[in-house]
């Protein structure tokens, strides 16, 4: 009997794990190598004390962008150095003796702990207390305790930035406008199931409770890369345009299309949905295709016709808002439920601040592209 064919589980296995793991990922892995092994030999050729301190910031600090690396080493320097100080004066002030040891231990890690809380660039700071006040228990010098800690996070820092700066470099921008075009594409989606809604072709509320979700998500990733971007510029590695203008137009995209999935759940009335239907479909057809379009242009593709395709879709609305119009004048909307003129001017709205967002978030990211 022949045994099966093998050969297509190979293939599939590696789609499903190039989509887990993608060239950005082996990047960083690599550079967080690279920061480790520079930092062991310079931990172990300066003979650190605790080198291993160093190994381990250099590779914390290594992140995925330029700016997250850099935000990373602030932190853990603001950390070390408020820690080290208060662990100090406290093993100087406790001296040889256990209890005073124990009762400044517990006042030390209060008062870092508390500063802390009120900043997360502090949140080292109750590590190195401990360390500095209790890896050496006679406190002999605990001042050169915290001098060697502070120098072994310093050097890690270093490491760890310069890898991150000079080893296949990623900015935060470059990471930031893929959750955008991704925020795109799936409010095209949620644009053409709300006009399915509201014209009667069904609607399954499952999708539209996962797409607006994944939406969220995608916009909620892009606002953590601006700060990241914005540490970039403070830093002075780098000089853009603020893109957060990009991410608000992109947010205030996803609130306009919301606008008319608040209907979308009760279709209008079969007369009016079957005389605005084509106009409709016209409609989110054109806005559905720039969105696309201006997708594939954050994400680093070359699109041609993409001032067409808005010129299009702003003709489509107006077209939309025309028939709209229309059909008022022609008493058809007088019969119309109260639902059903709720959820068409609300579509008609909702298709137009999509098209202006569209031109907008177009315009902001034409900004930025120009500056950079």
């Amino acid at each position: 009997m022949p045994s099966p064919d093998p050969g297509p589980a190979l293939p599939s296995f590696l789609e499903r794990l190039s989509g887990l793991l993608g060239p950005s990922h082996f990047k960083l892995g690599l550079r967080a190598a690279l920061a480790g092994l520079v930092a062991y030999g310079l931990a172990t050729g300066l003979a650190l004390p605790n080198g291993y301190w160093a190994v381990l910031t250099a590779v914390l600090v290594v992140q995925a962008t330029i700016g997250a690396s850099l935000a990373v080493a602030i932190d853990r320097a603001l950390g070390t150095v408020v820690g080290g100080v208060v662990g100090v004066a406290a093993a100087m002030l406790a001296g040889n003796s256990a209890v005073l040891t124990y009762a400044a231990l517990g006042i030390a890690v209060f008062l870092t702990a508390t500063l802390s809380a009120r900043s997360a660039s502090y949140k080292l700071a109750p590590v190195t207390v401990v360390i500095v006040l209790l890896a050496d228990p006679s406190h002999v010098e605990p001042w050169l305790s915290g001098l060697h800690r502070v120098f072994e996070i310093a050097v890690g820092g270093v490491v760890g930035m310069a890898s991150s700066i000079l080893i296949l470099p990623e900015r935060a921008l470059l990471r930031l406008f893929p959750h955008c075009a991704k925020a795109l594409r799936l409010n095209a989606r949620l644009l053409e199931l709300g006009r399915d809604g509201l014209v009667g072709r069904g609607l399954d509320p499952g999708d539209l409770d996962r797409l607006n979700a994944e939406a969220r998500v995608a916009l909620r990733a892009a606002d953590a890369r601006i700060s990241e971007a914005l540490t970039e510029q403070v830093g002075g590695l780098v000089g853009q345009a603020d893109p957060a203008p990009v991410v608000r137009s992109c947010r205030r995209l996803w609130h306009s299309v919301i606008i008319l999935l608040r209907g979308a759940d009760r279709p209008m009335d079969k007369d009016v949905a079957q005389r605005v239907a084509p106009s409709l479909d016209a409609a989110v057809a054109a806005l559905s295709a720039s969105m696309h379009a201006l997708a594939d242009r954050l994400d680093g593709q070359e699109v041609a016709g993409l001032d067409e395709k808005a010129q299009a879709a702003r003709a489509a609305v107006a077209a939309l808002e025309a028939e709209a119009e229309r059909l008022n004048g022609e008493g058809v909307l007088e019969t119309a439920g109260a639902d059903t003129l709720t959820s068409l001017f609300a579509a008609v709205s909702a298709c137009n601040h999509v098209r202006e967002n569209l031109e907008d978030l177009a315009a902001r990211f034409e900004e930025v592209e120009t500056d950079r």
